[in-house]
């Protein structure tokens, strides 16, 4: 039987953050979801984590500001990169106890990339960063918008029309499988999403993530260049990489030249939404890296 995360509540940086929580002796791990998911979301992966050797450690997952139940503060400027980055940094001071050992953060996407980011701001108390499918691209591109970056414009413009209602959670469910990504996510982290990302509402269910928070969220890249803060990764870390990867070959390369203790595993039959696409794998990947970094520090 899965182990069952227990919710809570966590004030940091200004804002109340929900998440979910593994209890566990050893050293924190913060889990950070990507754009328009929810912490939830991190529940298959994590579970085969577990039993790969992170059993032992303190699993924290939250919900992003604007996602799930976290505070939700309104206008675009809220939601620049940079502020999932401080909202990071402040999570580790709310949840860290003074004497506890170095923390251990994971991202996917945009929670990746926050992590690094984060990562490289407290590297006095984060002794590992694993990350999948970051957002490694640069702020500025040829041929890009001066106020934007490849792709966030569009996917910006897409999302503030996405439908946001629905019947009932079945009638989500059936509408959701219909589109990409959703389509390839394997059921239990299909529903582990409704679960955290759907609130109940007069017309049935509703997107806890509003479709304005995840426009403002993917043009809000642009705010960010992690390149600026990555000047050098001297803790272990681990680049979790889909077979139909979005991360170009260059900025992986840029990567490895600031890393100096990088590992690469790639998950075949995958694309950007690996973790809950096949949450075993990437939870095993997650699970060892884990395992082995709380084990070498005990």
């Amino acid at each position: 039987m899965p182990t069952l995360p227990r919710e809570l509540r966590v004030d940091a940086g200004g804002l109340r953050f929900r998440a979910l929580e593994w209890p566990g002796p050893g050293p924190l791990v913060l889990l950070l979801h990507a754009a328009s998911f929810c912490a939830d979301v991190w529940r298959p992966a994590w579970e085969t984590a577990r039993g790969s050797g992170a059993g032992g450690v303190r699993a924290v997952a939250v919900d992003l500001r604007g996602h799930g139940q976290s505070g939700a503060p309104a206008g675009p400027e809220s939601y620049a990169w940079g502020r999932f980055v401080d909202d990071a940094v402040a999570l580790l001071g709310s949840l860290r106890a003074p004497g506890d050992p170095p923390s251990i953060l994971v991202g996917h996407s945009c929670g990746g990339t926050a992590a690094l980011v984060a990562t490289a701001r407290r590297s006095d108390v984060v002794a590992g960063v694993a990350v999948v499918e970051p957002v490694l691209f640069e702020a500025r591109l040829p041929g890009a918008d001066a106020d934007s970056f490849a792709g966030s414009r569009a996917m910006a413009e897409r999302a503030s029309a996405r439908r946001a209602t629905f019947a009932s959670r079945d009638d989500a469910r059936a509408a959701l499988v219909r589109r990409f990504p959703f389509s390839g996510f394997a059921p239990a982290a299909l529903e582990a999403f409704l679960d955290g990302g759907l609130a109940r509402v007069e017309e049935g269910v509703a997107l806890r993530c509003a479709p304005s928070v995840e426009s403002w969220t993917y043009a809000g890249a642009a705010a960010l260049d992690p390149w600026q803060e990555l000047s050098r990764l001297e803790c272990p870390a681990l680049l979790v990489r889909a077979e139909h990867t979005g991360i170009p070959e260059l900025q992986v390369q840029h990567l490895v030249e600031r890393a100096t203790q990088l590992h690469v595993e790639r998950i075949h039959g995958t694309t950007h939404f690996a973790p809950l696409e096949q949450p075993e794998r990437v939870g095993a990947a997650l699970g060892a890296f884990v395992g082995r970094l709380s084990e070498s520090r005990a």
